[in-house]
């Protein structure tokens, strides 16, 4: 959703504005607030866009290319939007971009956007978060950042074609480059004969070219010896003495295998080639996802034989409203937040994880696209949490179909108003019924998180309880100079939830409500 009102963001805005910046900014309303949101993560989204277009990566954004930035996006602002945004029912506020909005959206990008990000958003290839969920996050988004190239249509189609590096994201994400030890068994499991075989009669036909490109890939697989000993890279004893760059070069190889399956959105599977400017496009984010400890984060700039050295990038996961460091510094100044006890190291993980198991669930809808079977093989890997503990998917032999709408992080949206409605006393089942209620979005989140990972139940010492509390302070509404939430406000919050606990038990329509407070009835119990 774009109009989040009451985060972090907002409660500091006045001190992000120079005191030279445009009046614009002068009168904050709801109006303004909304424009500058959709710009804000406009902005966001086109960065990665524009380093496909210029085919470099962003290690800084110098305050001389500001306007080269801000006219790319608004010179190709509506496809912008749409890629952003991904959901028609989201409108924009700049659906006809006269002389006027176009001034408007330079100075907000110029005077705000690009500083706040510059300031916030750029992370050192030397300093490598340890969360292995944030992490796979940060994975998860950079591939959907990347997933398309806006910058090339197909015009006589009005189809736009997957990016060049986009295979081999997919392909890191699929046997999960950040456990290592699972990554052989995870090859075995999806690159199969029998997969290969399925997405082959599914797709489109390839183009000779491709097929002669291709022809050696075909030859590998069908030599089972010389494929075997080729899975043997990513075995966890071998994968930690080799570099990013070795890394990167046997991922490759198993990339040209992904793009049978993606084939459909690519122009021509051969644009991949041998990596040389899938590479460069992507080199500054490498050591993020495959660095050893030797390396210390660093890499060879921008090609395999350039210098070796520590690189920034900017994160792939937009933190502009939900950032727990803003948080826990903006938390501290009120008394009354000291009497909700928790812990700032608990609140990162809980972050990370809800942005993994919601990040993982999106890009299960995206592969899940053209052949699926990319898709089929993420929810297998999942099938307790996500299909026999949430029902989001029936599974039909070895497929999975379709059966709830997926819980997307983009849904959060505790601004005061919404918050205090989960206050409010309500029927039964009536407001987790409803599926867009905050407090529905919530449950489901929640139940998402702790069952896509068996881990993270006793990460919060099996209390739904301790997770809510979590959940509101990371994601509730902040205002500058009070606290828009207490400790009784969680109380109360406890007690409905606590009272729809005790009410389950006689429900007679338990799959209405199964992905939320069925989930959290089984943990009631579990304690």
């Amino acid at each position: 959703m774009i109009n989040r009102l009451d985060t972090v963001f907002w409660a500091y805005f006045d001190e992000y504005i120079k005191k030279d910046s445009s009046c614009i900014f002068k009168k904050i309303n709801n109006d303004l607030k909304e424009k500058i949101n959709e710009i804000y993560d406009v902005t966001y989204y086109s960065l990665f866009q524009f380093q496909l277009w210029k085919n470099e990566s962003l290690i800084n954004i110098e305050p001389e290319k500001f306007s080269e930035i801000s006219n790319y996006i608004i010179s190709n602002y509506n496809e912008l939007f749409i890629f952003t945004f991904q959901d028609k029912k989201i409108e924009s506020k700049f659906k006809e971009i006269d002389e006027t909005k176009k001034f408007f959206i330079k100075q907000v990008i110029e005077e705000l956007v690009l500083n706040h990000i510059l300031k916030t958003s750029f992370n050192s290839s030397d300093d490598i978060n340890q969360n292995y969920y944030w992490n796979f996050a940060s994975l998860c988004a950079l591939t959907s950042k990347f997933e398309y190239d806006i910058n090339f249509k197909n015009e006589k189609e009005s189809k736009y074609y997957y990016s060049i590096v986009y295979p081999f994201l997919v392909t890191m994400l699929i046997i999960d480059v950040l456990k290592p030890s699972d990554m052989v068994d995870k090859i075995k499991k999806v690159f199969t004969r029998k997969n290969i075989s399925e997405a082959y009669k599914r797709g489109r036909e390839l183009t000779s070219e491709e097929k002669e490109w291709l022809e050696p890939t075909i030859q590998f697989l069908k030599n089972e010896d010389e494929f075997n000993a080729f899975i043997l890279n990513f075995k966890k004893d071998n994968w930690e003495k080799i570099d990013v760059k070795q890394k990167f070069k046997i991922i490759h190889e198993l990339s040209k295998i992904t793009t049978i399956f993606l084939r459909d959105n690519l122009k021509n599977i051969s644009v991949i080639s041998e990596g040389d400017d899938v590479y460069e496009a992507i080199y500054t984010y490498l050591p993020l996802f495959l660095s050893s400890n030797k390396e210390q984060g660093k890499i060879n700039i921008k090609t395999f034989e350039g210098p070796l050295k520590n690189v920034h990038s900017i994160s792939p996961i937009n933190q502009k409203d939900f950032n727990p460091i803003w948080t826990l510094k903006h938390s501290k100044k009120f008394k009354e937040f000291k009497k909700i006890k928790f812990r700032s190291e608990k609140l990162f993980d809980f972050i990370a994880r809800v942005r993994y198991s919601t990040y993982y669930m999106e890009i299960i809808n995206k592969t899940k696209r053209n052949n699926g079977v990319l898709g089929d093989c993420l929810i297998s890997f999942k099938k307790v949490g996500i299909v026999q503990s949430m029902h989001f998917y029936n599974q039909n032999e070895e497929k999975f179909d379709f059966n709830y709408k997926n819980v997307r992080f983009k849904s959060i949206n505790l601004d005061a108003k919404n918050f205090s409605k989960m206050l409010n006393k309500v029927d039964r089942f009536e407001e987790i019924a409803d599926y867009n209620s905050q407090m529905s979005i919530m449950l489901k989140i929640i139940s998402l998180a702790i069952t896509i990972d068996p881990k993270a139940p006793k990460a919060f010492d099996y209390s739904w309880e301790n997770l809510i509390k979590y959940y509101i302070i990371a994601f509730g509404p902040y205002k500058k100079s009070m606290m828009s939430f207490t400790n009784k406000d969680l109380e109360l919050i406890e007690f409905k939830i606590n009272k729809l606990l005790t009410q389950y038990k006689k429900l007679q329509q338990k799959d209405k409500v199964v992905d939320s407070i069925g989930v959290l009835y089984k943990l009631h119990h579990f304690k």
